[in-house]
């Protein structure tokens, strides 16, 4: 009871709404992130008014960087609920705010922050549910403001003459505080909320559908100015002024049909106002309007320079051309100094079929990148977001699927942000944006390690993790996205064995709903060999295919060398065993049920397999027919050859990983995940069709079991979302879990009390993995924030 009662204390984050509460947004020195850096999407990048060398973004997976060097190199902030939008103060360099669905500010150029509380009464409440273990917040006795903060800040603005002033955006809600966010009044909005901008002293609100004045004496919004017809639900606003003469500028993006997602490609158009709003204009310059190809383009952003304004930069993802019959997608950012009135390229790439994964295309030419241009430059690139420093209109970020880059020259030249290295090998400048599986490493080189990667596959280090290379020669193009795991031949140099899917993110729900997801058809994945060191690779695919999503491979170290015994978990197909070295494979599902999504298997010293089978959709002909089936735990003790399902409890099981004790085989550990809803597995149409959204109740934590999976008992908080457990020996006994509450935990007394690991506060965690060669250091493997590396000390 110890564990649970320790748990729930340190997940629920209780403030006084009235204060503001200093929390540590910053991870320890100790921790070191290590990897390649990148390899995931980055968004509104913000410069400092102060100081164009300070500036932040963020990534898709809640982290949050700054930095002070121009992007030299970054620190990760991790806020709870991650965040979506930042601020510089106009009036002081050293304040910072971020904004999420709570809003932070630092007075200390992004050293420590603060939660600026909001609605003045109750007890702020911190919590986490769902797949995602998506961050919920509450207010006790406040109705409204726990609707205001379901949703997310979208926009901050400072009051440039009143640094008292601060208001905030979210896409129904205009918030405002006027002695510096000890209180806050909120005002709500009918259509969506885009943007927020002062000119002279006055705040301009900016809607989906018209713009407003906002009357702070009054509380209320004025001068109403609609947009026309054709520019309504606009979607992304950019706005300044003149660097002479102060006239001001608005542009607005809109797109001419509905947006299902931010990554549907749709034709665009650019609108804009230099009377505050009251009349709005096309613009109609020809590469803009794509009048060759006659086809409207597909813009994502527009960004300009606040007080530079006539210097605008898109971000253009979908841009057609025709060429002897054949259509070329191009992809890129176009700058206009005119505001508007002529466009030129200044980031070109693609002129292939704009297809991801397809090797067609060409990347931009004008790029000093790190890894990613030789990894990626050849197939079609999504780029995502650009920001423009307030008073340099040449100072820009445009970020994509892979990397951030930097212009100092107005976009005549590009240069990477995310890594820096040469000869092939590169290190992370802190701003780390994927997720990682495992670390492993060579028993015949300790200085070769090994990350298994989503989106970037595997990268490996030759001088102890001091940078990295990517190896995916000879690896089949479909499946390249994502290596799951790897293990290496404790006994013959040289040789691995990896498991790769074109599927990434699994076990994560959102991957298996769409209803061809396990089929040949779509799925892609299976196993790889090296016998030289991970240099290169070969598919070994007899018995198993081309289309087995593989996740999970484990070595019996009782089988000889060069007929080693392996098996493999996949996730659409169970499980494989081969007894020639990975040659060949054979199906071994006798005693697994209809659920056969194998995720991660263990063996035991003494050969007893544990399987972890996941939670996932059952597979209807219709969305009607389409329900959840429990994940399960199997323990097989004749090498495969039959399953035995393992009683873990009643009800829906989510288990995710299953660790033995090595030094006592008959202690078992299962990690579990919490409450999830059916749209996590189904989607959200799929499971409104099948009866009705609904959360479905599954005990997470960890499980314990003395007599080799008989019987259990808990030892970590059934509302916890953990995604791994780990054992080590040395130089102590020491159980850690991983988990998406943000936080790592160990426990030295066998799971009796746990403490939080210090310094390291990452919303979605994965594993703890010892560190073979440092005594009580650990790698904590993340979902988007790439390998944290450091001493495993308890949280005070």
């Amino acid at each position: 009871m110890k564990a649970l009662l320790n748990l729930v204390f340190i997940l629920t984050v209780f403030t006084t709404c009235n204060n503001s509460e200093e929390l540590d947004a910053n991870p320890s020195s100790d921790w070191e992130i290590i990897g390649p850096g990148g390899g995931g999407a980055t968004y509104i990048p913000t410069f400092s008014y102060s100081n164009s060398d300070h500036l932040m973004l963020r990534c898709d997976m809640t982290g949050n960087y700054l930095s002070t060097n121009g992007g030299k190199s970054f620190s990760i902030k991790n806020f709870i609920g991650g965040a979506s939008s930042f601020a510089f103060s106009p009036l002081d360099a050293s304040v910072i705010y971020a904004g999420g669905k709570l809003l932070y500010k630092s007075s200390d150029f992004g050293k420590s922050w603060n939660v600026l509380q909001g609605n003045g009464e109750g007890k702020m409440l911190v919590s986490y549910r769902g797949d995602h273990a998506d961050t919920q917040v509450s207010v006790d006795g406040g109705d409204r403001t726990d609707d205001i903060l379901k949703q997310e800040i979208t926009c901050i603005v400072q009051n440039p003459t009143d640094p008292l002033k601060i208001y905030t955006a979210r896409p129904n809600y205009l918030s405002f505080s006027d002695d510096s966010g000890k209180t806050w009044r909120h005002l709500a909005l009918e259509h969506s909320l885009r943007h927020l901008t002062f000119y002279g002293n006055k705040l301009y609100v900016l809607t989906s559908h018209e713009s407003y004045t906002f009357d702070e004496a009054g509380f209320r919004l004025t001068e109403q100015k609609m947009y026309p017809e054709p520019m309504k639900h606009s979607y992304n606003f950019a706005t300044g002024k003149t660097k002479e003469g102060n006239q001001a500028v608005w542009y607005a993006l809109h797109h001419l049909e509905n947006k299902p997602n931010e990554f549907e490609n749709l034709h665009s158009q650019i609108w804009i106002s230099l009377d505050l709003g009251s009349t709005w204009q096309i613009l109609q310059d020809d590469l803009l309007q794509n009048k060759e190809a006659g086809e409207l383009p597909s813009f994502m952003k527009i960004a300009c320079a606040e007080y530079d304004a006539e210097k605008i930069y898109v971000i253009c993802n979908y841009y057609p051309e025709s060429e002897n019959g054949t259509k070329k997608i191009w992809y890129g950012a176009m700058k206009s100094v005119d505001a508007g009135r002529n466009f030129e390229w200044v980031w070109q790439g693609g002129g292939g079929s704009g297809q991801y994964g397809v090797f067609d295309a060409l990347d931009a030419q004008n790029l000093n990148d790190a890894w990613v241009h030789k990894a990626f430059g050849g197939e079609f690139i999504f780029l995502i977001d650009v920001g423009v420093s307030p008073h340099n209109g040449d100072l820009a970020i445009v970020t994509d699927w892979y990397r951030s880059m930097k212009t100092e020259d107005g976009g005549k030249n590009w240069t990477s942000l995310y890594s820096v290295g040469k000869n092939g090998s590169f290190s992370t400048t802190g701003l780390d944006v994927t997720t990682a599986y495992g670390v492993h490493f060579d028993p015949c080189d300790p200085k070769h390690i090994a990350i298994s990667y989503t989106d970037i596959g595997f990268h490996h280090s030759f001088d102890g993790g001091k940078s990295w290379a990517r190896s995916t020669q000879g690896v089949p193009t479909p499946w390249i996205n994502t290596c799951y795991w790897v293990v290496f031949d404790p006994k013959v140099e040289g040789k691995l064995w990896s498991v790769w899917s074109g599927l990434h993110d699994l076990p994560r729900g959102k991957m298996t709903r769409n209803l061809n997801w396990y089929k040949d058809s779509y799925a892609d994945g299976g196993v790889c060999s090296s016998i030289d060191g991970g240099r290169t690779w070969l598919a070994d695919t007899t018995g198993i295919g081309m289309h087995a999503l593989a996740t999970s491979i484990v070595l019996d170290q009782k089988s000889s060398p060069g007929k080693r015994t392996l098996y493999v978990a996949t996730y659409n197909k169970g499980v494989f065993k081969s007894t020639d070295d990975g040659k060949t494979w054979q199906v071994k599902n006798e005693g697994i049920g209809e659920n056969n999504a194998a995720f991660e298997l263990t063996i035991s010293p003494n050969g007893t397999l544990f399987l972890v089978v996941s939670a996932r959709p059952s597979h209807g002909n219709t969305r009607e027919g389409r329900q959840a089936l429990s994940g399960a735990l199997y323990r097989s003790i004749d090498g495969a050859e039959h399953w035995e399902l393992l009683n873990i409890g009643e009800g829906f099981a989510f288990p995710n990983g299953v660790e033995v004790n090595p030094t006592s085989p008959n202690e078992i550990y299962l990690a579990s995940w919490s409450d999830i809803q059916l749209s996590d597995l189904l989607g959200k149409k799929a499971a409104e069709e099948a009866g009705g959204n609904r959360w479905i109740e599954t005990k997470g934590g960890i499980l314990f079991s003395e007599d080799n999976g008989d019987t259990w008992r808990r030892i970590f908080s059934e509302d916890a979302y953990v995604y791994d457990v780990t054992f080590s020996s040395q130089p102590e006994k020491v159980i850690y879990c991983n988990t998406f509450n943000q936080g790592a935990f160990m426990s030295n007394n066998n799971g009796e009390s746990w403490s939080k690991l210090k310094g390291y506060d990452f919303h979605w965690g994965h594993r703890v993995i010892p560190d073979p060669y440092k005594s009580n250091h650990v790698y904590l493997t993340t979902f988007g924030a790439s390998v944290w590396h450091g001493k495993a000390l308890p949280e005070n």
